[in-house]
């Protein structure tokens, strides 16, 4: 069989020949080696090209593979008027292999999108269930506290880096899981230490009487800054949590001091919170009823001065003031006033703390002012003293029915403090405020009745003498002393300008008060002979008075003492002699009103035990008394000084007393031989020059001497004055008539040399030196 010479690939009809079955490799095949090219259709070329035989063949098996269409066939029954027919829809071909592959690959890329799908609505539907799944409270605390970890803050940042951190903290939690961990720290601060002295960033302007109560630094700034909402929270938390702050901010320290603490530092003299204020270029605000000392500036000076009033805290020491506020009289709190004490405090730069009774019980002052201290209790225990008793009399030689004039009067400084708060006026004629001196006349006095001393004298006389202690062995003497000075009355507005007379003005029960300040004492002293000491000597008298706690127990003493200074400082001639003391049993005065002088007197009547010369060596008691009234003087007689400077007398000073010395009543049988009391010494600022100066008048002695003594006594006081002994006399029979009538005698003679004394000084003319005030020198 011949071999068609077309093609092996050659088609025939399917009625000719059956179709052969050829696979995809022949033998003959493979022995075709044939060049395919690709052409046009065009081409003149006698034998289509192996891809063109190839895709006719595909397009031929395309159209062979389609799938049978639907046929009609019809039937033998009519419907509806026309022949029926059927429809036969010819079964499905199964796929091939290349359908089924396409088919599964289709399947799986839908399935693989679907899981996928799947899985990202599942973690999101996972990602919104864990945001919105409510918080604990402590990991909303840990997150914020890794938030202030993740950060690395330092405790001081610049305002750039602080806002960043605000917003940056305000912006990632909520408000309300801000404000519950502002209230959790809130409550576990309150367990802890308070905030007390702690410097806090920011200025307020409100006072907290409790510094734990007050939130702190925010609401200091949050008003400057506007911040609102959870900025504000954010800022409180930075602040007030973490402690945090901006650099160089101006911040402020609370210290809460006790009102009395306060009140020292702001009067003390070795402290000012003005002076650390201005050394830290700060400020410093006080508020006393709140005990809050408020510190303001940048953090360091502000510590710093907070260290600085620490330091001056520990030194604080207080002492009792001593006041036996139980035996003192019902009166005592009036004799204090507030003003009083305020005015002692800022004068010695101490506090006072009052009792129940609003009496001072202690007094706060730091440690290097002991001095100030014990000046202030002088203070308290003088103005005891200072009260002028109502039982003090006045007498004058005017006529009741005469008149006098009522003028007003500026004592100054030769008052106490508590008579410079009031106002005085004095009760004279006329003449006596002119400043001419000559021709002052007197007719009132000249013609007064002669025996007028007598009532005087029975004024002061009136209080019958006290009993000494028993077995003190020692005679009871009595003296007159009539001083020189102005009797003051209290002013009263309805005695503007008046003319009273003096039973009127005895009517009115005044307060009254005796003033020293005498003009042109030096003009009438260099007029008078000096009674000239041993040469080098100088004389004092220097008062003692028991303070408040020993006044039932301890007489008031006057001692008498005498000094003698060598060439040379430290010399062997130096002596220091006690020549006598005094224990006063009592005392009363009269001011004696002089209305056509221009200056007045009072005599003072005082009962006294002495001991003098050799008596102060009788016994061990005694000469303990000498010993130590020695050892408190004598350094100050002796100090390394110029008689111009300054040498003030110890404060308070320690005596041994003889128990036989000591007030009546004080002392029993099983009592010791001596006690010991506190006693006060004046406040003398010169002792060298309050020395005595002795001069005659009239075949008597008359006593000069001038001290400094403020500020809480005069300012000054000029002592000019004259004494007289009473002698002891007997109280019955002959003897004692005469010894009366002698006494009213020589009383009468005092009396009329005191008044002449007043009336010269008045009359005292301008010698050509300047007026002033003699001070003492030593004599060599």
């Amino acid at each position: 069989m011949r071999r068609h010479p077309r093609s092996a690939l050659g088609s025939w009809p399917s009625s000719a020949l059956p179709r052969p079955f050829i696979p995809s490799c022949t033998p003959w095949s493979n022995g075709v080696n044939a060049r395919f090219q690709s052409s046009s259709s065009g081409s003149d070329k006698p034998f289509p090209s192996p891809d063109e035989s190839n895709e006719h063949v595909r397009r031929r098996r395309r159209r062979s593979r389609r799938d049978p269409k639907c046929q009609r066939l019809p039937l033998t029954v009519d419907s509806l008027g026309k022949p029926g027919e059927i429809v036969v829809v010819p079964t499905k071909r199964p796929p091939s292999l290349k359908q089924k592959l396409r088919e599964m690959k289709k399947t799986n890329t839908e399935d693989a999108q679907m899981q996928m799908q799947t899985v990202t609505l599942s973690s999101m539907l996972d990602d919104l269930e864990e945001e919105y799944t409510p918080l604990t409270q402590s990991a909303i605390h840990e997150r914020i506290e890794s938030h202030n970890a993740s950060k690395d803050l330092n405790a001081k940042m610049t305002e750039s880096e602080w806002e960043s951190v605000r917003n940056s903290l305000a912006s990632s939690f909520t408000y309300i899981q801000l404000s519950e961990y502002i209230e959790e720290y809130d409550q576990h601060q309150s367990q802890g230490e308070g905030n007390a002295g702690r410097w806090r960033p920011g200025i307020s302007a409100f006072l907290h009487a409790n510094p734990d109560l007050h939130t702190g630094v925010t609401k200091r700034v949050a008003t400057s800054q506007d911040l609102k909402g959870k900025a504000l929270l954010a800022e409180r938390i930075l602040r007030d949590c973490w402690q945090l702050s901006v650099a160089d901010e101006i911040g402020q320290l609370d210290l809460r001091l006790s009102p009395a603490f306060i009140a020292l530092l702001l009067n003390a003299k070795h402290f000012s919170f003005d002076e650390v204020a201005t050394m830290h270029q700060s400020s410093i605000d006080i508020t006393s009823s709140l005990g809050l000392v408020r510190i303001t500036g940048r953090q360091n000076p502000c510590e710093s001065m907070c260290e600085i009033i620490l330091d001056a805290i520990a030194r604080i020491r207080e002492d009792p003031t001593g006041l036996d506020v139980l035996a003192s009289r019902p009166g005592l709190n009036q004799i204090y006033p507030p003003h009083l004490l305020e005015w002692i405090s800022k004068t010695y730069g101490v506090a006072l703390e009052n009792g129940t009774s609003q009496v001072p019980e202690k007094i706060l002052y730091l440690a290097e002012n002991k001095e100030g201290a014990d000046n202030a209790r002088r203070v308290l225990n003088l103005a005891l003293h200072e009260v002028t008793p109502a039982s003090v009399p006045f007498s004058t030689y005017f006529p009741a029915s005469e008149t006098a004039n009522v003028y007003n009067y500026h004592p100054e400084g030769s008052v106490s403090w508590l008579d410079q708060q009031k106002q005085w006026f004095r009760w004279a004629m006329p003449s006596t405020q002119s400043t001419e001196t000559e021709n002052n006349s007197t007719p009132l006095f000249d013609g007064h009745q002669t025996r007028l001393s007598d009532h005087l004298l029975n004024l002061l006389r009136q209080i019958p003498i006290p009993a000494s202690s028993p077995g003190s062995g020692l005679k009871v003497y009595e003296s007159v002393t009539a001083a020189v000075g102005h009797c003051l009355f209290t002013r009263k507005p309805s005695l503007e300008n008046a003319t009273i007379t003096p039973s009127q003005l005895g009517k009115l029960s005044l307060p009254r008060t005796f003033s020293t300040d005498i003009p042109r004492i030096i003009n009438f002293l260099a007029s008078l002979r000096p009674i000239t000491p041993v040469v080098g000597t100088q004389v004092h008298n220097i008062r003692l008075t028991p303070s408040s706690a020993y006044a039932s127990l301890a007489p008031t003493l006057d001692v008498k003492i005498s000094s003698k200074l060598g060439k040379t400082l430290g010399s062997p001639e130096d002596s220091f002699d006690v020549q006598s003391i005094k224990f006063i049993r009592g005392s009363t005065a009269v001011d004696y009103l002089l209305p056509e002088n221009g200056l007045d007197l009072r005599f003072t009547r005082t009962v006294y035990n002495e001991l003098s010369g050799e008596a102060l060596e009788e016994s061990v008691e005694n000469l303990d008394l000498v010993r130590s009234i020695e050892s408190s003087l004598r350094n100050i007689v002796h100090s390394d000084m110029t008689p111009a400077d300054s040498s003030s007398l110890p404060v308070f000073c320690q005596i041994s007393l003889p128990s036989n010395l000591a007030q009546p009543g004080a002392s029993s049988s099983d009592a010791p031989s001596s006690i010991t009391a506190e006693y006060m010494l004046p406040p003398i600022q010169n002792l060298r020059g309050s020395a005595i100066q002795l001069y005659e008048l009239a075949d008597r002695q008359l006593s000069y001497s001038y001290s400094e003594t403020g500020p809480f006594l005069p300012a000054r006081t000029i002592d000019v004055s004259l004494d007289m002994r009473i002698p002891n006399s007997p109280t019955e029979g002959v003897e004692a008539d005469q010894s009366q009538f002698s006494l009213e005698s020589e009383f009468h003679s005092f009396y009329n040399t005191a008044c002449r004394m007043a009336f010269d000084i008045h009359d005292s003319k301008l010698l050509g030196v300047q007026d002033g005030l003699l001070e003492p020198s030593p004599m060599y």
